[in-house]
């Protein structure tokens, strides 16, 4: 769960600022764009070879490796980046030209153009981020989702804490993420619910497919997800079982809904009917807060007093006090104070 609270927050804050798109119109066009530009070229190891340029050939293919296939490149020669980063292009070439493992193996080289943009093995199984956004395109967004935005937290323009109003869609050379959210439900006992699902990929191998589905309450300008519960998360490497995955992918998005379920109200409310303790005890919750989840002693009494607040539960069960710790989390100055009580949280969501 902390993983699905912090992801949306670190592309937030690591991307540069041309991998962070305005809509889904643009990301789907820059995949696109980028796929139909790209050829993959096969080469057996015995005929890479480096030259003195700069250049990368691939059997008769001359290209230039980006830093990333350079380092895939480095590994398969057993030679650290940062040695071979001080060296002059000639020397390089030399060096990588008599440690490149040589054999048999077969290489795919991805190249945009005269860029090459990774090398992998011929069991390496790509997935296109444009397939990715084609199922979310033909399945998601007629549903009613959308690319996530703060809920939370946020100035009139609504903008995030890079003071842009880009919604949570991000993607550079070597991968992709991107965070879709439902309506809001009605206001209700639980305090509004929405659906997200998170989906991750990349075409070069830097990262696994995988995708994650949850319901939250919030998003905050810092791209933090509040309130997480019921998170589900599915990855696959780039092997053959990739295309099993994102089949799988393909039928959620078929078949989520733009509201919560019954099925998902009822795991809720068997969360808010769990009572924290025997008896509701103050003194016995925050010592059971403090003792087994680490709570510490400075935020016991915001937690049983934020339990309480009109947009939670207002009751001493595993789900009323998720919330009351989630309320603390937002209130901290130091997000990495709130990720962390957050963490705690959702400990105590799933506590019997």
């Amino acid at each position: 769960m902390t993983s699905t609270m912090t992801l949306a927050k670190d592309n937030l804050f690591r991307r540069q600022p041309e991998e962070h798109f305005e809509n889904f119109a643009a990301i789907r066009q820059n995949a696109a764009q980028q796929r139909a530009r790209c050829r993959e070229i096969e080469a057996r190891d015995l005929n890479v070879l480096f030259g003195e340029s700069g250049d990368v050939y691939l059997g008769d293919h001359a290209v230039r490796p980006t830093h990333y296939s350079f380092s895939q490149l480095a590994a398969v020669a057993r030679v650290p980046m940062a040695v071979l980063e001080r060296l002059e292009v000639p020397t390089r070439a030399s060096v990588l030209n008599q440690t490149f493992e040589r054999s048999r193996r077969m290489r795919i080289g991805l190249a945009d153009g005269d860029s090459l943009r990774a090398v992998t093995s011929d069991r390496y199984e790509r997935l296109w981020d444009e397939e990715v956004l084609d199922a979310v395109d033909r399945w998601l967004l007629p549903s009613g989702f959308i690319p996530a935005m703060p809920t939370m937290s946020t100035d009139a323009a609504g903008s995030n804490a890079r003071g842009n109003s880009k919604p949570a869609l991000f993607r550079s050379d070597r991968d992709s993420f991107c965070f879709f959210m439902s309506e809001e439900t009605p206001r209700d006992a639980f305090g509004g619910l929405r659906k997200g699902l998170v989906v991750f990929n990349s075409e070069v191998g830097a990262k696994s497919l995988g995708f994650c589905t949850f319901l939250f309450r919030d998003m905050c300008a810092n791209f933090l997800i509040w309130g997480a519960s019921g998170v589900v998360e599915r990855t696959a490497r780039h092997t053959s079982a990739v295309r099993e995955l994102f089949g799988e992918f393909d039928q959620v998005l078929r078949s989520i809904a733009n509201q919560v379920s019954p099925l998902e109200y009822a795991q809720v409310e068997k969360a808010a009917r769990t009572e924290f303790v025997s008896g509701k005890d103050p003194v016995a919750v925050k010592s059971r807060l403090q003792q087994e989840f680490g709570v510490p002693v400075k935020h016991l009494d915001d937690v049983l007093e934020a339990t309480f607040l009109p947009e939670n539960v207002g009751e001493f069960t595993t789900w009323g006090l998720a919330n009351g710790i989630t309320s603390v989390a937002k209130s901290l100055p130091y997000a990495a104070d709130g990720v962390e009580l957050s963490r705690i949280a959702g400990q105590v969501l799933v506590a019997r």
